[in-house]
């Protein structure tokens, strides 16, 4: 299971939370993979979570690099664009195969290869950078306007999500 540890953060705490949230469905993947039957749903869920993630998660982190002119954002933006590669093979092949075992634990591996090289070598590069240390938030990112963000990891996958405006008028 992987565990979070300092040397992961990013010195963007919306960031940094997205990342926990990738964390706590990584070992949600591996807790499913012990089981005897892989099963379809929650498969299912995981896939269209990485989906979701990824797409707007990597927008709003290449936004920040972006903003806080970080070295490493050409290469960031490369490598989300090969691991959303990645993930599309990964999903074609789940979709194809009656037996998913085998798909999903290369998915798993290959994300646990990413929290120890993408996040590790390139996304801990913005704690670096100009700014970041006294940015609160990092506008114009879509996390800016993110108070808190919790994945339930119950049935429900439910999310929930309060936003600067929703804090104002209440």
């Amino acid at each position: 299971m992987l565990e979070w540890k300092t040397d992961y953060e990013t010195g963007v705490p919306a960031v940094d939370t997205q990342h926990k949230v990738l964390f706590d469905n990584i070992n949600r993947l591996e807790t499913l993979l012990t089981k005897h039957e892989v099963e379809r749903p929650e498969a299912e869920y995981l896939l269209g979570f990485l989906e979701q993630y990824a797409a707007q998660h990597f927008r709003g982190e290449e936004m920040c690099m972006a903003r806080f002119r970080c070295p490493s954002h050409g290469r960031n933006k490369e490598e989300h664009a090969q691991f959303l590669d990645t993930l599309a093979l990964a999903r074609n092949e789940y979709t194809a195969t009656t037996e998913p075992r085998a798909v999903l634990q290369r998915l798993h591996e290959t994300l646990v290869w990413w929290i120890n090289q993408h996040i590790l070598q390139v996304d801990t590069q913005l704690k670096d950078c100009p700014g970041v240390k006294t940015a609160a938030v990092c506008p114009p990112c879509p996390f800016s306007r993110i108070v808190t963000v919790r994945w339930l990891l119950d049935d429900l996958t439910a999310i929930s999500i309060n936003s600067d405006k929703k804090s104002a008028s209440g």
